[in-house]
């Protein structure tokens, strides 16, 4: 558009159509906004995302549609107005031209619901997408839209990020205002573990999309000379796949090489962390979850009655959710003081990291131990009690309240399946900027997505798709300890 080589309304148009041709094997979006679009387009608003397809996670709101969060039982929230999110990114001239699927409650690390079904993933159909802002995701690496809005309480940009091979950043939980999304969570300590973010195919395109997002301008990258490189000891981490464990290999080697001071060190107690932390999730999600699935007629949720339909094959609400409201009694604190324990121990873990991260200290881990499973094993991967090994660098940041970026590393792609392992970077909040200046420079040793939108190389960021070139989708990751 800038060189005059087309115009808004032409790249909206040709956004449109791949988006309708991918739908029926992807089943990405729940809602496409052509004619609208289209006459947006025309007349692009003036600004940074001027005339830019993007699309938005379906538990944002859009004014005069409702959000269902997935779910047949809830009763559909209609928006008077757009999210925050979401009017900034159109004050900035994007064009919203769909919504993308989200699991059921956006409580699920895989894509599928009730309501709008399964989301595959663009690298290999018989793979999950991951979840929850799955939907974006996959629009993003299919390359119907430019880029995408998600939002994450315990990895839910990151892992569909990686698992599809794009860009998806989790800011800290303030940066991005959460007003006009759902679940609202004010009040509650788990708010400050959510974020809004961008999702993107490239690091260039989510720190643009961040700045419009928090309104705040970041420096010029600069060089990394003097910059602390932390690869946690003493981590309880499980990787499933050698490309995950040779892809954080190269990027701790590619990051010390651009003159990073790398070092080894104990972050603290993160296994009691992690058992704390899913205690007290469910501590305070569990009632908010069983008030959501109280139907428009009243008819509050029972457990025991969804296992009796489902073992006469009518549940009514996705495994995913199923097993999250099977297992979280379980863990659930029982005493108010319990929680209360809890919650002080991960704000004094909160502190201390960040203090030891300070200004110019970079956090270095995979974004998660496994490349994108076959459907339905995922949930079996994550929704299990105990210190989940897979899931540990994730909910990390999230709980801890950390800035953190998954960068896909396709010079490692796995041979058999096609899946892309992902990198994270994480920082204490205020070194965003930092935090993608080293991201910039670790996309350039592991790789970008190949830069092909609609079969020709455009050769730019925000109009470049991904030409699968995976292996028979039906070949599945086989895991192993």
């Amino acid at each position: 558009m800038a060189r005059g080589e087309r115009t808004a309304e032409q790249i909206v148009e040709q956004h449109l159509q791949l988006l309708h041709k991918e739908q029926p094997r992807l089943n990405a979006a729940v809602a496409t906004f052509d004619d609208l679009a289209l006459s947006q387009a025309r007349s692009p608003r003036v600004g940074a995302l001027s005339g830019l397809p993007i699309s938005v996670k379906e538990t944002f709101g859009l004014a005069g549609h409702a959000i269902t969060a997935g779910s047949m039982r809830m009763p559909p929230l209609v928006a008077e107005r757009d999210a925050v999110a979401v009017a900034r990114l159109k004050a900035a001239g994007a064009i919203v031209i769909a919504r993308s699927n989200v699991p059921e409650f956006a409580m699920a690390g895989e894509t599928e619901n009730p309501r709008f079904g399964r989301t595959n993933n663009p690298l290999g159909l018989d793979h999950t997408c991951g979840g929850s802002s799955g939907g974006e995701a996959a629009l993003v690496a299919a390359g119907c839209v430019a880029a995408g809005l998600g939002s994450d309480i315990l990895g839910s940009i990151r892992i569909p990020s990686s698992f599809c091979g794009v860009v998806g950043f989790k800011p800290s939980s303030s940066a991005i205002p959460k007003h006009g999304s759902w679940p609202d969570l004010d009040g509650l300590f788990t708010d400050s573990w959510l974020a809004a973010g961008p999702i993107a195919r490239s690091v260039r395109d989510v720190r643009l999309l961040y700045q419009v997002l928090s309104e705040h301008k970041l420096p010029a990258p600069s060089p990394l000379a003097g910059c602390r490189l932390l690869m946690p000891a003493d981590f309880p981490l499980s990787c499933h796949d050698r490309a995950i464990s040779e892809a954080v290999a190269v990027a701790a080697e590619s990051l010390a090489a651009a003159g990073m001071s790398a070092d080894r060190e104990c972050l603290g107690d993160v296994r009691g962390w992690y058992r704390r932390m899913s205690r007290y999730l469910a501590w305070e999600l569990t009632p908010l979850l069983k008030s959501g699935l109280t139907t428009a007629d009243g008819e509050r949720f029972s457990v025991w009655r969804e296992t009796l339909a489902r073992l006469a094959g009518r549940g009514e609400v996705y495994d995913g959710l199923y097993r999250l409201l099977l297992i979280a009694p379980l863990l659930r604190y029982r005493r108010v003081a319990s929680a209360a324990a809890a919650r002080s121990l991960l704000e004094a873990a909160r502190v201390s990291v960040r203090q030891r991260l300070g200004a110019d200290g970079i956090l270095l881990l995979p974004t998660i131990g496994v490349l994108a499973p076959a459907h339905g094993e995922m949930n079996r991967l994550s929704l299990r009690p105990g210190v989940n090994a897979v899931m540990t660098p994730l909910t990390l940041c999230n709980y801890l309240d950390l800035p953190a970026v998954s960068v896909p590393a396709w010079r490692h792609r796995d041979p058999a399946t096609g899946m892309v392992p992902g990198v994270m970077l994480a920082c204490a909040p205020g070194a965003e900027g930092l935090l993608l200046d080293v991201a910039l420079v670790l996309e350039s040793s592991i790789g970008r997505p190949p830069a092909v939108f609609g079969g020709a190389n455009t050769g730019s960021h925000a109009s470049d798709g991904i030409r699968s070139n995976a292996a028979d989708p039906q070949q599945v990751t086989s895991y192993g300890d």
